[in-house]
């Protein structure tokens, strides 16, 4: 039998991120009495720290155009879970409704919306004071140990610093808390020190919620040490607007486009960071190293007409001509079994195949996958809990009615440049006003 109890709250809301402060807002502004709860002593230090503390809030352009920005193992996919979250609450609804509060944007060359003053902290408190002027509870320090279901809605059962002496915002404490409507926003497992430790998870679980198995995403790639080992020297050379690939089993499993950085131990960058979603451990990255690729065909015809043209030059500095800076050309030689002094008349076929298939779009050179970096450097979590058993038009769970998630806790993950803040605003935003339904 299913214990009753009066809830003390209309609605519950784990996890003090974007996603749980917006959804405990949303609530409140509906009329619905919210508690929060942040296992941390205070709330959204992910937040704080995001855009090295400049808060990359969202991106510009049609909210359209945000949808294939994410990933999920979803069967319908994280496009088709998203667009009623994303359309409800847009890019230029969330900017309108923080220029409403006083708080100025920014936007950068390259479409990136931040707030005018690059405090990720102007934001937070932005976010704090709408929580308290709304009579939201804040409990700080409470970690959920379980959460059941009762007749008149759920109830949560806490571990923490003394007991809440009640008021919009408090300390937390060991007991029980009770409400209608429960809403999970409690993160992922990237960047665990602010607590995405995952806690969520298990949770979901306990309702009966299949958890797609969380890895890291939004992060670099190490490389296998030997054969990159000739490029550790490169670290902190950039390579613009690359093509990159990843194979696995001999076969294409994902391919994208963005700026490659070289690190001391493997890739990173802006267009590694978004493809890391579909790589791991075992696969072959495949990118071209020239600065203007083509296909391989034209690649070698191009460099054959360097090698004629400049036979008497050694082969870094023919190199140099096709765009690679100097410890990057000596690299791919040494990568390719090639004397980095050889004059270029004396560079053989297959040598010459080599270097032009590492040049090339057709190609690209390989760089065999390590592993993934880990939690403490991804910036997001690929996985969670399964879109398939959530209603995407109100975040509500399809197994449990009155439960409700929101964020990184669920299957989707997007690319860099204020995507994953905007899609956690954004199903934060719906689920509280679901919830809040209700009353």
């Amino acid at each position: 039998m299913i214990p009753s109890l009066n809830p003390t709250f209309d609605v519950l809301v784990v996890g003090g991120g974007p996603a749980g402060l917006f959804a405990a807002i949303s609530a409140a502004e509906r009329g619905a009495s919210a508690l929060l709860l942040e296992r941390m002593p205070t709330p959204a230090r992910k937040l704080l720290v995001s855009g090295s503390g400049q808060c990359n809030l969202t991106h510009s352009g049609p909210v359209a155009g945000f949808l294939d920005r994410y990933g999920s193992s979803s069967s319908k996919g994280a496009a088709k879970f998203l667009r009623p979250s994303l359309f409800g609450f847009s890019n230029a609804d969330l900017a309108g409704w923080l220029a409403a509060r006083g708080l100025d944007l920014e936007e950068t060359e390259g479409g990136k919306i931040f707030p005018a003053s690059r405090r990720a902290r102007d934001v937070l408190d932005l976010l704090l004071s709408e929580a308290k002027g709304l009579g939201v509870e804040l409990r700080t320090g409470t970690r959920i140990l379980s959460a059941d279901r009762s007749e008149g809605g759920f109830r949560l059962f806490t571990s923490g610093r003394a007991a809440s002496g009640g008021g919009a915002a408090s300390g937390g404490g060991a007991g029980a808390a009770a409400g209608k409507a429960l809403i999970l926003a409690t993160g992922g497992s990237s960047w665990p020190a602010t607590g995405s430790s995952g806690d969520g998870y298990a949770l979901a679980a306990a309702f009966g919620h299949r958890i797609v198995e969380p890895g890291p995403a939004l992060t670099g790639v190490v490389a296998e040490r030997s054969a990159f080992a000739p490029f550790k020297s490169c670290a902190g050379i950039a390579l613009r607007a690359c093509p990159i690939a990843v194979h696995r089993g001999g076969r294409k499993v994902a391919e994208g486009m963005g700026d490659v950085l070289f690190t001391h131990q493997g890739l990173s960058g802006p267009g590694v960071l978004d493809l890391s979603r579909s790589v791991r451990a075992g696969d072959l990255l495949r990118l071209p190293l020239a600065s203007d690729p083509a296909d391989a065909a034209e690649t070698e015809r191009r460099l054959l007409a360097e090698l004629d043209a400049h036979g008497k030059r050694g082969l870094v500095r023919v190199l140099a001509s096709c765009g690679l800076a100097e410890t990057l050309a000596r690299a791919l030689l040494a990568s390719c079994g090639v004397d980095a002094e050889l004059k270029a008349a004396l560079l053989g076929r297959e040598g010459r195949k080599r270097i032009a298939a590492s040049l090339s779009a057709g190609s690209g050179h390989p760089f065999p996958v390590a592993a993934l970096g880990g939690w403490d450097e991804a910036m997001a979590t690929r996985g969670g809990v399964s879109l398939d058993e959530v209603d995407g038009r109100t975040m509500e769970s399809r197994l449990e009615d009155g439960l409700y998630f929101a964020g990184e806790l669920l299957d989707y993950d997007g690319d860099t440049g204020g995507y994953n803040i905007q899609a956690a605003v954004s199903t934060g935003r719906l689920a509280g006003a679901s919830a809040a339904s209700l009353i």
